[in-house]
């Protein structure tokens, strides 16, 4: 299973997406892709960020189809197992002198806690929590 991290969806959601990232979608098998509700998270406040018009209104709508379409059931909380490996992966990270922002601790916390990889374009922000990392972006 593959938790997919905030930055490959949001290049799913350019307009002209990394043929890499598409062809790595495109050969997988959807059921065994997740999303954690940290992503939605982030790009709805990317999305709130935007001027309010109709560009950021078609831009939400999209990014709520896109998820339900893509994910349904498989989008994954922040809960308590999860609390306790982002305790252990944030307090791993700051000790070797390498702390990671928030959200990639609650998405890597996410990922451990339910025994997955993350696939992501910042390999190097997920290294060193004890994660499989792909690399959609390397083809």
């Amino acid at each position: 299973m593959i938790l997919i991290d905030t930055n490959i969806v949001s290049e799913v959601m350019r307009p002209s997406p990394a043929s890499t990232v598409v062809n790595w979608l495109n050969n997988q098998d959807s059921q065994r892709l997740y999303l954690s509700v940290i992503s939605i998270t982030e790009i709805g406040y990317g999305l709130r960020l935007l001027p309010n018009g109709s560009r950021r209104h078609q831009l939400s709508e999209r990014f709520d189809h896109f998820v339900e379409a893509a994910f349904g059931q498989r989008v994954l909380n922040f809960d308590q197992k999860a609390a306790h490996a982002y305790a252990d992966i944030m307090g791993h990270r700051k000790e070797i002198g390498r702390p990671m922002s928030v959200p990639d601790g609650q998405i890597a916390a996410v990922a451990r806690a339910h025994g997955f990889a993350v696939a992501t374009r910042n390999a190097k922000d997920f290294e060193m929590c004890d994660l499989q990392i792909i690399n959609p972006f390397e083809g």
